[in-house]
């Protein structure tokens, strides 16, 4: 186990011709190839984006492991040479798991972020972004594979409490497409008077104003000059689709008005309490990095794709 504060020092003391890659492309067929393409984790290979790892880990709802590793770090190569890169691991990842490689010297964010103190260190993430387990220094095979047992059986949130059924009829739709296809905003409550003065009071036809190819209501003139100036204050996260929804089943699926919840100045809207409760357990999960790649219904909602998500 190496501490990450003698990266320098390592680093200095290395040769260059022993800093080869941790992971060989060359034609390899006995163990799993590293890959960026979420469409592959399916075959029993390390992903090497996290963003591509998260969004597979929420869509099939199977945890996530963070493997933290450096070139320097000879704890692990050795666990590159001996362990991540045998049959028997390359089986549970893609099906039971959803495995990404993190380079410490490339990614000094996610070292933050996970408070990563020493190499190599796992952290197995359940598919609603909370941290299951966590692992610091090298395993052998036998001790690895158990590991990935015991990981692929935990699970975030079960894909089943949630099915998409639709709103509540007592629930009031964050989003309307009208008969003319265009889509009002807020269900026609006014963003100005909501964000800024707290209350929920309806705008008028006279006073309307498009962003993203959301229509929004106003009450006066005014409003609408003072929404404009900054409209990203006002406008809901995804115009009001639940971000759950959006992350884990890639639908676009309005949230109500009742079911809201504010995340860095920023409101979102939820189909269900359960999802509002999945966003508020852990809301940077939910509300960052999002994308719109492999969307089913996109053309339900045309801004989806032009509109900036983050």
């Amino acid at each position: 186990m190496i501490s990450v504060s003698t990266i320098v020092l390592l680093w200095l003391s290395v040769s260059l011709a022993v800093m080869g890659p941790i992971v060989d492309d060359s034609n390899n067929s006995d163990g799993p190839q590293v890959t960026t393409g979420a469409n592959d984790a399916s075959s029993g290979k390390w992903l090497t984006s996290f963003d591509e790892a998260k969004k597979t880990s929420i869509e099939r709802n199977v945890p996530l492991i963070l493997h933290f590793e450096a070139v320097w770090c000879g704890a692990c190569r050795q666990m590159d040479a001996a362990v991540l890169n045998h049959q028997d691991v390359a089986k549970h990842l893609g099906s039971s798991v959803i495995g990404v490689r993190i380079d410490a010297d490339r990614d000094p964010e996610l070292i933050a972020k996970y408070a990563i103190s020493s190499l190599p260190t796992e952290v197995v993430i359940g598919s609603d972004g909370l941290e299951l387990a966590r692992y610091t220094g090298s395993a052998t095979l036998a001790e690895y594979t158990a590991r990935l047992d015991k990981s692929g059986i935990r699970s975030g949130t079960d894909p089943n409490t949630n099915p998409i059924l639709g709103l509540d009829d007592s629930l009031r739709r964050c989003l309307l497409v009208m008969r003319d296809g265009k889509v009002v905003g807020l269900g026609g409550f006014c963003p100005v008077a909501m964000m800024r003065d707290k209350k929920w009071l309806k705008g008028s036809e006279e006073f309307v104003g498009s962003y993203d190819g959301v229509d929004y209501f106003f009450q006066t003139a005014e409003e609408r000059e003072f929404f404009f100036a900054c409209p990203k204050e006002f406008v809901p996260g995804l115009h009001g689709c639940d971000p759950v929804e959006f992350q884990r089943g890639r639908r676009a699926e309005t949230g109500a008005i009742e079911l809201g919840a504010f995340y860095k100045g920023r409101v979102f809207f939820f189909t269900s309490p359960s999802n509002r409760r999945l966003f508020t357990n852990n809301p940077a999960w939910y509300a960052e990095g999002v994308s719109t790649d492999r969307i089913q219904n996109p053309e339900q909602f045309p801004f989806l794709k032009s509109m900036d998500l983050n």
